[in-house]
């Protein structure tokens, strides 16, 4: 049901596209604070009569001093500081805070509804199977208060952390970048959401953290699961309208 697409774009293509796309971006504010980002999803036509479907890092909706799902979050769209709508519905998730770092980082996407439709289309969705990917991510300027287009980056291979759902990148990421886009670069669609950092000890015997602990960055990569959990999500808002 979720569009999957293969067409390959040059970089200025793309550069050109997120501009014209900005509204398929924008910031998540939950209890008055900001704690991520959005990605409007590009569906087929006629899919969806009403409303827009976005997908976010799971982990930025829940407090994680207490556990406990924010009360009311709203997404604010591209730059625009006014022009914010409260989420209407979100999808099932398995993620949880009191997971382990590998569970909570092949759970962390969610989506989430919006009820009135927005004008910009969306950004496709790519699954990354096994191959390499030339990436660029979607950021958010704390101090210009605009989206970001990041600058270019890569796929990270790890023999120690193997796991399905999860994609290990090199691609900028802030506080507040939680759920951002992961772009191809040659197609321009969305093949993974940023999610966090891992913590990772080079001295295996060693079990506190020293000066060979190294972080990498992972996000939720774009997979069967991932596109399945879009369906029913979709599916269950056919329902209601």
């Amino acid at each position: 049901m979720a569009i999957i697409s293969n067409n390959a774009k040059s970089d200025r293509e793309l550069e050109q596209e997120v501009i014209k796309l900005t509204d398929s971006f924008g910031t998540i504010e939950c209890d008055n604070i900001l704690r991520g980002l959005g990605t409007k999803v590009l569906l087929a036509p006629r899919e969806l009569k009403k409303g827009s479907i976005f997908v976010t890092a799971a982990h930025t909706l829940f407090d994680k001093e207490n556990s406990r799902r924010y009360k009311n979050c709203f997404f604010k769209f591209g730059n625009s500081r006014f022009n914010k709508r409260p989420f209407n519905r979100t999808s099932d998730t398995n993620y949880s805070p009191l997971d382990n770092d590998i569970n909570k980082a092949v759970n962390d996407y969610i989506f989430f509804h919006i009820k009135n439709s927005v004008s910009s289309p969306g950004i496709r969705l790519k699954e990354t199977g096994k191959s390499g990917v030339n990436l660029v991510s979607i950021g958010f300027d704390s101090f210009s208060e605009k989206i970001i287009l990041n600058n270019p980056c890569e796929r990270i291979r790890s023999e120690i952390l193997k796991h399905n759902g999860i994609l290990l990148h090199n691609c900028d990421s802030k506080a507040g970048n939680s759920g951002g886009a992961i772009i191809d670069r040659n197609t321009g669609n969305l093949v993974a959401i940023h999610g966090g950092k891992f913590l990772i000890n080079g001295n295996k015997e060693d079990t506190n953290f020293s000066t060979k602990t190294i972080t990498i960055n992972h996000g939720r990569e774009v997979d069967l699961a991932f596109v399945k959990s879009l369906d029913n999500f979709i599916l269950s808002l056919i329902g209601d309208q």
